[in-house]
């Protein structure tokens, strides 16, 4: 266990002093991030001192760890007694601008009691992406109404699936047009209010506001509350993180963490024994599993 302290604080110090190159650390690692990553191996409490102080170095150096095809463990005791998930591949911030479509593939073990991983980035066409709405236009007034009105206007034709599939497509594209010219752009708005609210306050310091501007500057605040709102709940829903309701929503790993789940989503398919499948319900799955 000292020895892999030891090990993680060099290479924290070594990451330190190149803040700005693009990072991938690969290898046996030696160390497990849960105990879900071994089997038929007991651990005591410097096991549990091991899981944390390595979830602690991967957290310290704001890695990400890029989505896993393959098997759940890439380490076999030569008699199958025992398992564990040794080896795995790292990245920075940088890394996943400069690839956001890479994926590990853990390939059959051969010879070595470990199994080899191929760092892969590929990009695929799977066809249209699924309908999908956002939690903060909810949030706005008036929408379900114009929804349920667009519905209804929509005439189309064919059996009941054919037409919900038509009408979705047609609705896609409204709300398309509805997001970008009544919800707007939330961070654009935010600037506006913030600079209309400044110029309030600036105006108050030379002569005192009269009882309508007042009036104004508290009815900015109101809807400065508002946008605020809905860039949570967007931030929120694009990263499904626990710590977004406490956290820092414009921190660099904040929306470092929306880029990684969206290259976990795309995973479309698993390896099930020696067998590639692509069957969705096997993929989600396999995928909880693996993540």
């Amino acid at each position: 266990m000292v020895d892999k302290v030891a090990l993680w604080e060099e290479l924290t110090s070594i990451k330190s002093s190149y803040q700005d190159k693009v990072w991938g650390l690969c290898g046996d690692f030696n160390a497990v991030r849960s105990e879900g990553e071994r089997k038929g191996i007991r651990g005591g409490s410097s096991k549990k001192s091991e899981i944390i102080g390595f979830n602690s170095f991967i957290e310290r150096n704001l890695l990400f760890e890029i989505p896993i095809v393959g098997k759940k463990y890439t380490w076999y005791k030569a008699n199958g007694s025992a398992k564990s998930r040794l080896d795995r591949i790292f990245v920075s911030e940088e890394w996943l601008q400069k690839w956001p479509e890479c994926k590990q593939y853990v390939q059959p073990r051969v010879v070595s009691d470990h199994c080899a991983i191929v760092v892969k980035s590929v990009l695929k066409d799977w066809g249209p992406s699924p309908f999908r709405t956002i939690d903060a236009w909810q949030m706005e007034p008036g929408f379900k109404e114009m929804v349920k009105e667009k519905w209804c206007s929509y005439t189309v034709q064919g059996n009941s699936l054919t037409k919900i599939k038509d009408k979705l497509k047609i609705l896609k594209a409204d709300l398309r047009v509805w997001n970008r010219e009544v919800f707007g752009c939330l961070n654009t708005n935010r600037k506006r209010l913030l600079k209309e609210i400044e110029d309030l306050d600036v105006q108050d310091n030379v002569l005192d506001l009269d009882e309508c501007d007042k009036r104004l500057r508290m009815e900015l605040i109101s809807h400065l509350r508002e946008v605020d709102k809905k860039l949570e709940s967007l931030s929120r829903q694009k990263a499904r993180a626990n710590w977004a309701k406490y956290g820092d929503i414009n921190s660099k790993y904040f929306h470092s963490v929306i880029r990684w789940r969206r290259m976990r989503n795309s995973v479309k398919g698993v390896m099930v024994g020696s067998t590639w499948c692509e069957d969705p319900l096997v993929v989600r799955r396999e995928a909880k599993s693996l993540f």
